[in-house]
């Protein structure tokens, strides 16, 4: 019965076997001839497996020797990785901040194309500056103003962050973002998260203020707002070389046209987002305007408030002393709210056992 040759399993040592298996037979005769041959044989073979081996030796360390050098290049290829990504994970926070968070985002998810191309889509547009800032900037001094202006933009831009809004820029000292691009929870939801926004700005502005003039800002900032819902064009503007992500339209400039008719210190709407916030807020209505661009007279409303004023509000305490404490819930998230809260607890029962 023949073996099929790919049923064989190859053997190495297969001949020094075979000649290994020859021995005991002629050990048992006396024939030394045979003997002297299957001796001599034994040495050669025995001989060749020693050369043989000592080759496959020099060979497993040469083999080592390069897997040591692979090993650490690779371990210098991982280093240059690691520093690399750390490079770059410092790039893209640096980007960020010229950024909105969404379209850094999207850009490093690969959802976001950078084609010069716009689309139109109904926005909730918010605009605002400081009262007399020019005027304000020449009481102080260039390091002061800079500190207090940077701070002034760090809160309220966090307080847009938290709010969902999509900063557009800032001009000098006046603030422009939007909500209802790249992101949008509805028209609806995107105005009144804009009117919640520029309430929780004057809120904590307040907050600062007082906190200011602790210090000896005697003249702290104010600002208006002004806030309009209306079809924009939004997306890449600019060049091949350089873009901007932003809005233009006549519902933008009669954003900031609202923004230079607001109350210092207020809000002032178009009827387009007053229809989305009326439940919300105590809103006074105002005469018209007419802008070149907007085919229609735009009635306004100026917010005095809350209708809820207990749904977010700015916490105060003052004592003789000089101790001033003011705390603004919007400002924080619900877990630095328990945070903030269990810390106060742990002070409060300090201060019972002083």
């Amino acid at each position: 019965m023949s073996t099929n040759s790919d049923d064989t399993l190859f053997d190495l040592y297969d001949r020094e076997k075979r000649l290994l298996a020859e021995g005991p037979d002629l050990l048992k005769s006396n024939d030394e001839k045979e003997l002297r041959a299957f001796a001599e044989r034994l040495f050669e073979r025995f001989a060749k497996v020693v050369r043989e081996n000592e080759d496959l030796t020099r060979h497993s360390d040469r083999q080592e020797q390069r897997l040591v050098k692979l090993n650490q290049n690779l371990k210098t290829q991982t280093r240059e990785l690691d520093q690399r990504k750390t490079e770059l994970e410092n790039l893209s926070h640096q980007l960020s901040k010229y950024l909105p968070p969404q379209i850094h985002q999207a850009l490093f998810e690969g959802k976001h194309d950078t084609q010069i191309a716009t689309q139109r889509k109904k926005l909730t547009v918010f605009f605002s500056d400081i009262k007399n800032f020019t005027q304000t900037s020449e009481s102080l001094q260039p390091e002061a103003l800079t500190e207090y202006l940077n701070e002034y933009f760090s809160e309220m831009t966090q307080i847009a962050l938290n709010h969902g809004a999509t900063i557009d820029k800032y001009m000098g000292d006046a603030m422009m973002v939007f909500f209802g691009d790249p992101d949008t929870r509805g028209i609806r939801e995107d105005a009144r998260a804009c009117v919640e926004m520029a309430l929780s700005m004057l809120e904590r502005l307040r907050a600062l203020q007082k906190r200011w003039r602790s210090i000896g800002f005697e003249n702290p900032f104010e600002i208006r707002i002004g806030i309009n819902t209306g079809y924009c064009n939004v997306g890449n503007f600019g060049s091949e070389q350089r873009l901007s992500y932003t809005i233009i339209g006549g519902e933008v400039n009669l954003a900031q046209r609202l923004e230079a008719n607001a109350d210092v210190g207020g809000i002032l709407m178009s009827y387009e987002t007053f229809v989305h916030v009326e439940d919300l807020v105590i809103a006074e209505k105002r005469g018209a305007i007419r802008m070149k661009g907007i085919a229609r007279d735009v009635q306004t409303y100026a917010i005095s408030g809350r209708k809820t004023e207990s749904s977010s509000s700015i916490f105060n305490f003052d004592h003789p002393s000089g101790v001033s404490i003011d705390i603004d819930p919007a400002v924080l998230d619900a877990e630095g709210r328990v945070a903030l809260a269990d810390k106060l607890s742990e002070l409060a029962s300090q201060l019972r056992e002083f």
